[in-house]
Order: C-alpha cells, then sequence, then structure tokens
C-alpha cells in the first residue's frame, strides 16, 4: 500500500515467507539483523530488524507500515500479526525499489554490506518512459485510489509487474 487514499501516513508493505520453514530476520554469525529499505544506496526508508530475533513462520505475513497509530485508524490485521515501523520516510507515490536484505561482509572500510533477499520496483502505472516498450505495465488501481499492490502468486517472479493487481487492501492475510 504504497498510496493509500487517506490517510498518508497509513501506507505498509507486507512480508510473506513462502519457504516451508521458518525464517528469521537475524543474522547469528554477524550479530546483525536484517534490512528493510526503500533504495539501498539511498535509504529514505530504512529499517533495521530488532536485535531480539524476529522469526516468520511458514507462510505467515509481517507488516512494515509507517504509522503503527494511522494504519490501525485505517486497517485491521489478523490478531497475533507482526507489525514493525520503519518511521522516518515514506513510500513513493510514483513508484521505487523495495527490498528486504540479509547482513553480509564488511568492507576494508569497516561497511557493513547487505545480501538482497527479494527486491520489488514498483510503479503507479504512469510511467510509460521508464519502460522499453512505452508502456507501463503497473497497475494503476493502487495509486491513490483505495486498492493495494497485491501479488497473484507470491512463489512467482515477484518484480514482474504481471504478477502483479489492484485490489481491496488485505493486510496480514496470504491472499488466494
Amino acid at each position: 500500500m504504497y498510496h493509500p487514499d487517506s490517510p498518508a501516513d497509513a501506507e505498509y508493505v507486507e512480508l510473506l515467507n513462502i519457504s516451508d520453514m521458518a525464517v528469521t530476520l537475524y543474522d547469528f554469525v554477524t550479530a546483525e539483523p536484517w534490512r528493510f529499505t526503500d533504495d539501498p544506496d539511498n535509504p529514505g526508508i530504512e529499517f533495521l530488524f530488532p536485535s531480539e530475533p524476529v522469526t516468520v513462520a511458514s507462510g505467515e505475513c509481517i507488516l512494515m507500515v509507517k504509522d503503527p497509530a494511522m494504519f490501525g485508524a485505517r486497517y485491521t490485521a489478523p490478531e497475533g500479526t507482526q507489525i514493525f515501523a520503519w518511521g522516518a520516510g515514506r513510500l513513493d507515490n510514483g513508484g521505487e525499489k523495495v527490498q528486504i536484505s540479509m547482513p553480509g561482509d564488511v568492507d576494508i572500510e569497516g561497511v557493513r554490506h547487505y545480501i538482497r533477499v527479494d527486491r520489488v520496483r514498483y510503479s503507479d502505472g504512469s510511467h510509460p518512459d521508464d519502460f522499453t516498450s512505452g508502456v507501463d505495465p503497473w497497475p494503476t488501481g493502487a495509486d491513490g485510489l483505495g486498492s493495494s499492490l497485491t501479488r497473484l502468486f507470491p512463489q512467482y517472479y515477484g518484480n514482474d509487474p504481471d504478477n502483479w493487481q489492484a485490489a481491496a487492501p488485505s493486510p496480514g492475510t496470504v491472499n488466494p
């Protein structure tokens, strides 16, 4: 939900564990949590999961929200859904990339690098110049009209616009 109809701070991103086992968003070797960001090279949103390890069960959705109070005023997540607030920054209403990454190596200058686990580069459907076909294939109904971008098949490639549709928001619920 990159562009809610109202309130603006009710943005959210769902993360779904599609594997057949639990995933812990923490690297015990590096003693570092995983990271959620909107642009790893120039983040406006940069959220490190808690150092108290977060585990996501097989088939479980967790939510990343801009503002928990605004999210809760607009949407209802199933009881027990893990919800994390990213705080500063917002999702771009025109489109951008969002990704989740796990800690990687530290370079010679002491900078931690991250390994991308999953990424989606979405659009609001109105940027044909950004695509070689001259057509922006992303659905327009999620651009401030009350719908969210919804992944059709979680097991299929997530960065494919054909695997997304504009649909009624259902935060924390696996789509049928």
